[in-house]
């Protein structure tokens, strides 16, 4: 998982992306938690993530802000 580094857009900076996540992956036993997932959220989108419980959403947040690894 990579989490880019937020850049000074007056420094003339063409990087757009906050946050960027590839092949993110999390298995409990035999429960795949978190399958294989990629996203990329530029600055000033809004994003959600939304799904049925247990769908692995608390989780992907919890692996972000470093709860999980």
């Amino acid at each position: 998982m990579t989490i880019s580094e937020e850049t000074d857009l007056r420094k003339g900076s063409s990087n757009n992306t906050a946050i960027e996540i590839q092949n993110l992956k999390k298995h409990f036993d035999d429960v795949k938690a978190v399958n294989d997932l990629s996203f990329k959220i530029n600055k000033g989108e809004i994003f959600g993530l939304l799904g049925p419980n247990g769908a692995g959403k608390t989780t992907t947040i919890k692996m972000m802000i470093g709860l999980l690894k």
